[in-house]
């Protein structure tokens, strides 16, 4: 009988985890608390309780494994049970007041968070999930398979195991890539991601507030110098100040020549408890004003993040016409990035926020909204296969380039391999992706908040392609400010449109608070420091071997990772390393066979 009570409040701790942690793992002022706080007797009986089911089954494991995206049988037991026991209360006509208000109380006792974010988020989500879980056909077992692979479990269902077709023209012979001669013409493309600009950001408030998000108006002065608020920003849960924004943007064009901007997503802060759509909008404005402020007569191509949205993560299909219908973030992304982008783009922009744009003579960009591929949309789970048939439109648009012999480059936020992408939209792009090696030549993504890439696998392991993960503008997750810059093949018409180089540039912000001084300063050119005669895959490949090997050579990769940041941070070896190493080569969610 104990072990019945232990595995309920279990259940109940993975309900809270299941609709909570994926916000909570990302850390103002708090919306109205329209969630009811748990009685004194309550309080009481459930910590108690809870202390259980650490012992049983390490949440606090589980919640960190959700973090980085890491998926374990724990966490799949959780997962099954905890959509088991949501249904069982849909399904029982529970009332969703009551429902709330159980997932309040153990986000408050098991303390997730502090009550107003736990409230905030509650909120927030309870109407659209009790909307999709009243509505998806599938059973605690698929909705875990659909969301965390087949690690958990095999999916079925057609409507989640599916395959675009590819094309009717045979994938023609594989083209050598040359590298161009000294001299030859190129392009110099600047990379922005993950600006999250934080209006309410305010020098010497708490930046140690113990929140998903500090530095802030909201949270009142520090109560020590120590835990204040830098000016330039701050290594804790904090994000970027506008001044900082601004500083670098007049960096940049003060020191580089910039042919084009590539803008991967996530605007807002991190106050993913207290959005509204008028302050998502507001902020959509704001950046793209301040772009094109600083960087005047410079083409800017941006992509959707998954925080853009007025719940994070919420992006319906745009066949959802009702209460929760996403429309109107389509209508303003169009008005906002309409002044870089021709009428033909904004034709799909408006329809499913992606979009193809020919940036040069022989050169084709697509921009693509990956949170169609977001494991945390909640909307998948009612129909994944091809949301708004952007797969479709992407195969047809790479077959058209091949056709017309022009070179593509891809941009988007989550990148296809990172776990918070479906398995199955992750295992289609990859197909394409290797039917169209000829014509792809970059891929660029955000989102994880790293200096990182993926490596595309074909046929006996050749690696095929690339996909860049830029640095983050944000130095929330506690690292330093950056910026990157892509020196690419700019010949025409012989251009391979190939990567040539690409070079990282960064803010120390311990200096910078300290001397109210911030200086970018150059980190390293991938070329120079890991001595690639190329940026082709196989040369990543073959650094990623070296890494294995040479650990010398890995750490100075992993400082990198993080941009130099001065925050604290455990060695990375032993299974840290091979995690590391794993996840640049699994371009495919949640299949790692090319670590094995």
């Amino acid at each position: 009988m104990a072990w019945r009570w232990k595995a309920f409040w279990a259940v109940l701790a993975a309900f809270v985890i299941l609709t909570a942690v994926p916000v909570l793992g990302q850390q103002e002022e708090y919306g109205e608390n329209e969630v009811e706080e748990p009685s004194k007797e309550e309080g009481k009986f459930f910590p108690k309780l809870l202390s259980h089911i650490f012992d049983i089954l390490s949440f606090r494991k589980v919640v960190a494994e959700l973090k980085v995206g890491k998926t374990s049988p724990t966490m799949c037991f959780v997962c099954k049970f905890g959509v088991a026991l949501l249904q069982h209360f849909v399904e029982t006509d529970k009332p969703q007041d009551e429902i709330a208000h159980i997932a309040y109380t153990v986000c408050s006792t098991l303390k997730l968070d502090s009550d107003r974010v736990c409230a905030g988020i509650i909120h927030l989500f309870q109407d659209e999930m009790m909307y999709i879980f009243k509505r998806t056909t599938l059973g605690p077992q698929e909705v875990c398979g659909v969301l965390l692979g087949n690690e958990c479990a095999r999916v079925s269902s057609p409507l989640h195991n599916w395959t675009v077709p590819l094309t009717a023209f045979p994938k023609p012979p594989l083209e050598s890539v040359t590298q161009p001669s000294l001299g030859s013409p190129v392009s110099r493309v600047l990379h922005l991601s993950d600006t999250h600009l934080d209006p309410y950001y305010l020098e010497g408030s708490n930046a140690d507030c113990k929140e998903l998000m500090c530095c802030r108006i909201a949270d009142g002065p520090a109560p020590t110098p120590a835990q204040a608020a830098g000016k330039w920003g701050d290594y804790r849960n904090c994000d970027t100040p506008l001044r900082t924004l601004e500083h670098m943007l007049r960096h940049i064009t003060a020191n580089h020549k910039i042919d084009y901007v590539i803008w991967t997503g996530d605007i807002p802060p991190h106050d993913v408890w207290n959005t509204t759509r008028s302050e998502q909008v507001r902020l959509l404005h704001l950046v793209s004003r301040i772009l094109e402020k600083h960087l005047p007569g410079v083409p800017v191509y941006p992509a959707l993040g998954n925080h853009e949205s007025a719940r994070i993560n919420s992006f319906p299909q745009p066949e959802v016409h009702n209460q929760f219908s996403i429309q109107w973030l389509h209508e303003e992304v169009t008005k906002a990035w309409g002044r870089w982008l021709p009428a033909a783009a904004q034709r799909t922009l408006r329809k499913g926020m992606y979009y193809a744009v020919r940036i040069a003579p022989g050169l084709k960009l697509l921009s693509l909204n990956m949170n169609y591929c977001n494991s945390q949309n909640w909307w998948m789970l009612l129909n994944s296969t091809d949301p708004g048939q952007e797969l479709e439109w992407l195969v047809n648009q790479l077959q058209e380039a091949e056709l017309r012999e022009e070179k593509v480059h891809i941009i988007g936020h989550i990148p296809p391999g990172h776990s918070d992408c479906l398995p199955v939209w992750s295992a289609n792009y990859y197909r394409i992706i290797n039917r169209f090696e000829n014509t792809v030549r970059g891929q660029f993504f955000g989102h994880s908040h790293l200096d990182e890439l993926e490596v595309f696998y074909g046929e006996n392991g050749r690696p095929t392609s690339v996909a860049y993960i830029g640095p983050s503008v944000t130095s929330y997750d506690g690292v330093n400010p950056s910026y990157r810059i892509y020196t690419v093949d700019g010949h025409y018409p012989s251009s391979t449109r190939a990567i040539l180089d690409h070079e990282t540039y960064y803010l120390n912000l311990t200096e910078a608070n300290l001397r109210d001084k911030p200086i970018w300063r150059r980190s390293y050119s991938a070329r120079e420091e890991y001595g690639l005669t190329s940026l082709q895959p196989e040369q990543w490949n073959h650094l990623l071997d070296r890494f294995q090997d040479d650990d010398n050579l890995f750490q100075k990769f992993v400082r990198h990772l993080y941009h130099l940041s001065d925050y604290p941070r455990e060695q990375c070896s032993g299974e840290c390393k091979q995690e590391t190493l794993c996840r640049m080569r699994t371009a495919r969610s949640h299949d790692s066979s090319f670590c094995l």
